[in-house]
């Protein structure tokens, strides 16, 4: 992994970090999104 980011010209460096923020971002957000679905679900049974 690390050879391979040490390849990158910086322009691509800076569109890879980008990329993996928005994912991360992403993941996050549906994590939030299926703990509210679950909790929820949990109160529509009570």
């Amino acid at each position: 992994m690390m050879d391979i980011l040490k390849s990158l010209t910086p322009d691509e460096l800076g569109t890879v970090l980008i990329v993996l923020g928005l994912v991360r971002q992403a993941r996050l957000w549906h994590k939030q999104i299926l703990d509210h679905k679950i909790e929820q679900a949990k109160l529509n049974k009570k």
